[in-house]
Order: C-alpha cells, then sequence, then structure tokens
C-alpha cells in the first residue's frame, strides 16, 4: 500500500513540475524589438516612448520591448527590415519610404491639416488611419499603429534677405526643403527648392545658399537658427507633419485579441494625444518662440488672401500625390486621402 502511495505521490509530484514549468513558459514575457530612426530623448518622440511605457505596464510584465534608436537598421532600410521581421516595431516618417509605398505622403503635403485635432480625428482615429492600416497591410506587410504628433511647417527667412510680407515674395527665393512633394509645393510657389539636411540648414542660410527655410518652429532653437533668420511665417505650408508607428504582420500576430485590443486603444489614445500637442505647442514652442522673440525675430502672418493664394498655387501637388500612388496600384486610397483631408482643410465636409 505504501508503494503505491509513493507511487501515486510521485506521479503528482512530476505532474505538478511538469504544469509549473508550462505556467512558467506561458508566462515568459513577448519581447519585440522597437526601432526609432530618431536620437533618443528627440523631444518630438517622446509620446512614442510612453505608448511603450504603457503597454509595458497595462501587459503586467507581459509584453517587452527592446529599445533602439537610430539603430540597428538604417533610415531607409528600416520599412524593409520591418517588412522582413528583422524588427516588430517601427517609428519614422513614411515619406522615406516613398519610392515603395507613397500612401503616407499626405504628412507632408501642402494644407493638409489646419490643426492638431483635424489631424487626430483624421489620420489617428478616423478614415485615413484605416486607409493607411490597408495599404501598409498588403504592401508592406506592416500594420499601422498611429501617427504621433511632430509639427506644422512654416518659413525662416534669413537676416540677408528681403521680409515676406505677400504671397508674391516668395518667388524668386531659394528656400531649403527635404525634396519630394515640399520640393514640388516650393516651385509651384515661384521659389527654388535647395535641398539640405538639418545639419546643413544653419550654414546654408549663414553663407546665402539658402533665402529661407521650409522647417518647423522649434528647428529655431534645434539647429540654433535664430542667430541666422530673423523672420518666421506663417501660417504653415504644411499644417501638420507627423511620425508614423508601424508592427510587423508577423509580431502582431503573436499577440492575443486583448492585447492587439490594448495596442490600439493606447497608441491611438485622444487624452495622450492631446497631452503631447500641448507639450509640443505650449511648453517647448511657446518657450523657443519667447526666446526667439527676445533675439529679434519677427513672427508674421500672412494676411488671410495670401495665404489663400499659397495655399491654390501648390494645390497641384496633390495631384502629384495620386500619380504617384497610382502606379504603386494605391490611386483610389490615394484620392480618398486627399478629399477627405482636402474636405477637412476647406470646411467642406460632406
Amino acid at each position: 500500500m505504501k508503494k503505491y502511495f509513493a507511487f501515486f505521490v510521485a506521479i503528482f509530484l512530476v505532474g505538478f513540475a511538469i504544469s509549473d514549468m508550462a505556467f512558467a513558459a506561458e508566462e515568459k514575457p513577448l519581447t519585440l524589438i522597437y526601432q526609432s530612426v530618431y536620437p533618443k530623448g528627440h523631444f518630438r518622440f517622446k509620446m512614442n516612448e510612453e505608448i511603450l511605457d504603457t503597454i509595458e505596464a497595462q501587459s503586467k510584465g507581459r509584453i517587452k520591448f527592446d529599445r533602439h534608436y537610430t539603430e540597428p537598421v538604417s533610415q531607409k532600410e528600416a520599412l524593409n527590415a520591418l517588412t522582413r521581421g528583422a524588427i516588430d516595431m517601427l517609428v519614422a516618417y513614411p515619406t522615406y519610404y516613398d519610392g515603395k509605398i507613397a500612401i503616407g505622403d499626405w504628412q507632408q503635403m501642402p494644407a493638409n491639416a489646419r490643426n492638431a485635432n483635424d489631424t487626430y480625428e483624421l489620420t489617428v482615429a478616423g478614415p485615413v488611419a484605416d486607409i493607411m492600416d490597408k495599404v501598409y497591410t498588403k504592401y508592406a506587410k506592416v500594420k499601422y499603429l498611429t501617427c504621433t504628433p511632430v509639427a506644422p511647417y512654416n518659413f525662416q527667412v534669413a537676416k540677408k534677405s528681403k521680409k515676406i510680407r505677400t504671397f508674391e515674395d516668395f518667388k524668386g527665393m531659394k528656400i531649403r526643403s527635404a525634396g519630394g512633394s515640399a520640393s514640388i509645393a516650393l516651385k509651384m510657389m515661384g521659389a527654388a527648392p535647395v535641398m539640405t539636411i538639418g545639419g546643413e540648414y544653419y550654414q546654408a542660410m549663414q553663407t546665402g545658399v539658402v533665402d529661407a527655410g521650409l522647417m518647423t518652429t522649434y528647428s529655431l532653437q534645434q539647429y540654433r537658427l535664430w542667430e541666422v533668420a530673423d523672420q518666421v511665417v506663417d501660417p504653415p505650408l504644411v499644417g501638420y507633419s507627423t511620425a508614423f508607428m508601424w508592427i510587423s504582420v508577423k509580431a502582431w500576430n503573436k499577440l492575443s485579441p486583448d492585447q492587439q485590443s490594448m495596442f490600439l486603444k493606447i497608441a491611438r489614445s485622444k487624452e495622450l494625444w492631446d497631452k503631447w500637442v500641448n507639450i509640443h505647442e505650449q511648453e517647448q514652442d511657446g518657450a523657443i518662440i519667447a526666446e526667439a522673440k527676445s533675439r529679434g525675430v519677427e513672427f508674421y502672418v500672412l494676411p488671410e488672401k495670401e495665404a489663400e493664394k499659397m495655399y491654390k498655387a501648390t494645390m497641384p501637388v496633390w495631384d502629384w500625390y495620386v500619380a504617384e500612388c497610382e502606379k504603386q496600384g494605391t490611386g483610389a486610397e490615394a484620392r480618398e486621402v486627399k478629399k477627405l483631408l482636402l474636405d477637412r482643410f476647406y470646411g467642406t465636409k460632406k
């Protein structure tokens, strides 16, 4: 009898150990490799960090992020790496990959938004977001989680250059741009686009290589442009630029339905969006504008009629956007994005 009892106890203990091991294996956290193509601590990409922090906290240790910045993959190859599964999540500007997928170029188009709230309602929690997810999933095997707020793009004018008072004053100016749709828009304004990277912007303005630049207000501090520029011109040509956050389909499918729902809820949180827009506009840009003014920089707003001339002149860039997407098989989606954004911009929602 004792032998039988000992046998059953042994079986029980073995079974308990096996179930304990299975439970431990089940509870082993899922670690996702995350890359941002921007330096760690860049003040326009801290919302992305809060998204990751919140997911880790709410998952109660079941999900962890192995975080990387500007590596292990180069900026230009990062989306391909995400598609292949070499990394699991990515934050970058979609315009870096428009040769493969141009649908995301709306974020650097003229008249794409009047304000950050319009951007949220359409491109984070609305129909433009749905189109982004559909296209990126089909053509790159990555899911569009969200876009995060960066900034509008206005103009900074060099101290050596004539000042802008009307739309006509842009004609003939050499204006810095990042290429693509921005350069095309500047040509349509009668200006000459000059492509420079951010690190070359100060010297280009200082030496007269450019007369002005299409850039964000925070570049006044980031690149110390307030030393070589004495005018900022609004309204912004690009109403609101954003960074995209994607996750590979392979990584997405490793998540349970509850975890997938949690990812989307956190990444698309209106509360989080509003918090960071306020930080960008009030705490960051507000202080930068105050400092710039103390240094003699004029903040000038084009009269409404002159601003409308600017937007009207650059409207054909949207046709270029659609044409580029047509080549990639996403023309119908691009036309819908164009309609949604421009209807909202001009207040003709139907």
